[in-house]
């Protein structure tokens, strides 16, 4: 759970990202890709096709901004949620992936935004971050959980 300060933040910096949310993706996936180009290898079977996050980054933005205007109702995005967790996990997120992906996405808010991101904004952000990364870690150890189930079950019955 984010504070209310954190909320109200996020929710006033949505319109900006809604404007720049594409940029500072695409800035997100250019510098998270040359620290670890291993980790282009989870978005081989996805929207990706360059380098610097290509109909991804635009995907990516368009999650944002609607954690940015829901992030007091994430109910509202429940079945957005389940989706994208089932997607890191046939693609194999990992949850040690999300911690780099956070820094870098706050790095690329400052890149973009400059001026507009403040101390307080970049703060308000790592927290939703957290908040929002931890979600889909649950959420994915859940579903990775269910299908070690499933497997073990189909060996188990020769299926």
């Amino acid at each position: 759970m984010v504070s209310q300060r954190t909320i109200e933040i996020v929710k006033a910096t949505a319109p900006i990202i809604k404007e720049k949310g594409e940029e500072i993706t695409t800035r997100m996936y250019q510098i998270a890709f040359a620290e670890r180009p291993d980790y282009k290898r989870g978005f081989e079977t996805t929207w990706m096709q360059r380098l610097d996050g290509g109909d991804q980054a635009h995907k990516l933005a368009a999650s944002v901004y609607a954690y940015a205007t829901h992030i007091d109702r994430l109910d509202e995005l429940a079945t957005a949620v389940e989706k994208i967790a089932h997607r890191h996990v046939e693609t194999r997120i990992l949850p040690e992936q999300y911690e780099l992906i956070g820094e870098k996405l706050l790095q690329a808010m400052k890149d973009v935004l400059q001026d507009a991101a403040t101390d307080e904004v970049i703060s308000a952000w790592a927290e939703a971050y957290a908040a929002l990364a931890n979600i889909f870690i649950q959420k994915e150890k859940a579903i990775y959980k269910q299908e070690d189930q499933e497997l073990t079950e189909r060996l188990a019955y020769g299926r």
